[in-house]
Parts: C-alpha cells; structure tokens; sequence
C-alpha cells in the first residue's frame, strides 16, 4: 500500500508539472513579438513616359569621292580610317598631260587674240574708206564680219583654256569636308578616272544621324500630346548594343512629309552629338523617346513587387501592422522602381525586405527603409 500511495503522488506531481509548462508556452506565444519586416512609404513623382524603337544610325554627312580625269595615280597621303579636313589632299593624278594641255589652251588664246586685233583693224580701215568712197559698204561688211568671228574664236580658245585649267585642278583630288576617310579603293600606280567608281568615302560623324519610323497612329498622339509640334512633345535618346544610355541627348531632327502607303508609317530623323566619335554609321540601335511633360504616378521599389499566378502583387502593412496582400498593375519600369499604375495609393506602407516572413493577415514589427 506504501508503495501504491508513492506511485500516485508521483502521477500527481507529474501532471502538475505538465499543466504549469503549458500555461507557460501559451504566456509565450502570447507575449512574442511580431517579426520585424523593412517597408517603405510609396510616393508619387513625376514620371516621364518613355516609348521606344528600333533605329538605325547613319551619318549627317558622307561624300563619296570620285576622279573627274583620267590619269595614273601618283600619291595618296591621307591614311585610311583617319579624320581628314576639308581642303586636304586625298589623291594625286599625274598632272603633266593637263600641264601641256593648259600650255598649248594658252597659246591658241595668244592665236586667237593677235586675230582679233588683226580683224579690228582691218574693220577700221575699210570704215575710212567707204567714207571717202573708196571701197565698197560689201567690202566692209566682209571686214566685220572677220572681225566678228575672230572675237568668237577668241571666247572659244578662252573657254578652252579654263577647261584644260579646270582639268589640271581636278588632278589634286581633296577632301571636300571635314570627317573620316574610310578605306581607299584604289592603290598608287593605278590608272583613274571617272569610270572608277568611288575612290573613298569621307563622312562626318559629328553630329551623327538616326533613323527610324512610326506608325500614323503614333504620329497623331505625339503631335497632339506636343500641341501640334511632335517635336517638342519627347526628348530623344538611345540605348546602345551593351545596353548602355548614350550620354548625349538628342534632338528631332527631320519628320518626314508624307505616310509610306507600303508600311503606314512616317520616317523620322534624330540628330545626336557624337564629340567622342562613338557612333558610327550603319549601328542599331534602340530609340526612347522620353515625354516632356511629365505626370505624377505612384512607384514602388522593384524589390517590393511579387508575382503569383494572378499577376503582380504587393504586400501591404494597415495602420494596425497587419500584412494584406494587394494586386497591383505595373508599368514601365526606371532604374530600381516601377510605375504602379493601379492597386496601390501614395502614403501606403510595403514590404520590402522580409517578405519570406510573413503571411496575408499576419501582425508585424515594420522599420521604415532608408532609403
């Protein structure tokens, strides 16, 4: 009976013990705090819409050099791929067949001159001797009429000469604007001339061009957005193959005058700054067209954004700490933010940092972010 009597005081006892370890885990659970979660105050900011294209570069202005003579190459100075100035020489033909031809153009002038002079006088003489009657009015006819073919003869052998002048410059090929020469198509010794095609291009990479095209629909959105100037409704700018923004800003350059019936769209050219040379003709490109006018729309952190099978979502904190889920329609996105163009109100808390946390209706411990 002793033995019985210890064995249920001892069950006693072990309850008790268990009763008093779950009235302390309830205390706990009771008096534990929420976990902590980083949110952050939505805001609304000026937003720029932003709309792009794909484009294409080209330059603002190529000349493709030709010969105007023929003759054998004797010199080409300039180095290829490298910038040249207008004036400079490209090329050089042997210039001594067009040096002769100038000597012997002067000459005939000489001719022709001494002719003139000849003539003139004789039409003089025979205008003193019709007045004195001692020729005949057809005798001076005759006179002036030499005289008068000799001055055309004389026009001609001038305008001879300027032709041979004109061929003996033409021998001193230069560049006719300041830009890059590209690669020369023809060596020293060759022989030259009109029917050579292009020698070299020369283009001017500064400025530099870029072109694309909108639709009509785009036009008419643009132009009404800019009150009827489509050019001062955007601020131009590309983004480069390694998916950088061009420093430089650009500028609407050209709207074309008409609609392409084959594509329905308007062909525009942009003109940017290109001080570095950095562009080149010929590189795609991707165009934004950033809009002047700014509006005021509400951005979130990107961080804060989640998706589900329903679409995008963010986790809200009430004034009372409690995390409610909230869908959200995103638009563009800049940087690490993103437009929130519906769902979501300037002043309402997310999350941001600790979403693996917690749970739709669950209390929290926000800290507001930084930054």
């Amino acid at each position: 009976m002793a033995k019985l009597a210890k064995i249920l005081i001892l069950g006693v006892s072990l309850v008790g013990l268990a009763a008093c370890g779950d009235d302390a885990g309830q205390q706990n659970a009771q008096t534990q705090t929420p976990p902590s979660v980083v949110v952050k105050t939505v805001e609304a900011q000026d937003v720029s819409t932003t709309i792009e294209y794909v484009g294409k570069t080209a330059a603002s202005q190529q000349v493709d050099v030709r010969a105007r003579v023929n003759g054998t190459l004797l010199v080409r100075p300039f180095r290829e791929g490298t910038n040249v100035k207008a004036g400079e020489l490209l090329f050089s033909i042997d210039p001594a067949e067009f040096e002769a031809n100038v000597a012997l153009a002067k000459a005939e002038v000489a001719k022709a001159e001494a002719n003139v002079v000849e003539t003139r006088a004789n039409r003089e003489r025979y205008k003193v001797l019709v007045k004195r009657q001692a020729a005949s009015q057809a005798k001076l006819d005759e006179a002036e009429a030499l005289y008068q073919n000799a001055v055309a003869q004389r026009e001609g052998a001038k305008a001879q000469l300027q032709k041979a002048a004109l061929d003996l410059d033409y021998t001193q090929i230069a560049s006719p604007l300041d830009g890059r020469a590209g690669l020369a198509k023809v060596d020293e010794g060759n022989l030259i001339g009109p029917d050579s095609g292009i020698l070299v291009s020369v283009i001017k990479l500064d400025p530099v061009n870029v072109l694309f095209s909108i639709s009509e629909r785009e036009y008419l959105g643009f132009a009404t957005q800019g009150r009827g100037q489509a050019q001062a409704a955007f601020t131009p700018r590309i983004r480069l193959a390694d998916d950088t923004i061009y420093l430089h800003d650009g500028e609407i350059d050209l709207i074309d005058n008409k609609v392409d019936p084959a594509t329905g769209t308007i062909n525009i050219r942009l003109r940017f700054p290109n001080p570095d040379e950095l562009l080149f003709p010929g590189q795609f490109v991707n165009v934004i067209l950033v809009s002047s006018n700014p509006v005021q729309k509400v951005v979130a952190p990107q961080a804060a954004v989640q998706e589900n099978q329903s679409g995008a979502f963010v986790l809200v904190v009430d004034q009372e700490n409690k995390v409610t889920s909230r869908p959200i329609q995103t638009g563009e996105t800049f940087g690490a933010s993103v437009v929130v163009e519906e769902g979501l109100a300037a002043g309402e808390r997310i999350v941001v940092e600790g979403i693996q946390k917690v749970r739709p209706g669950a209390a929290v411990t926000p800290v507001e972010s930084g930054s």
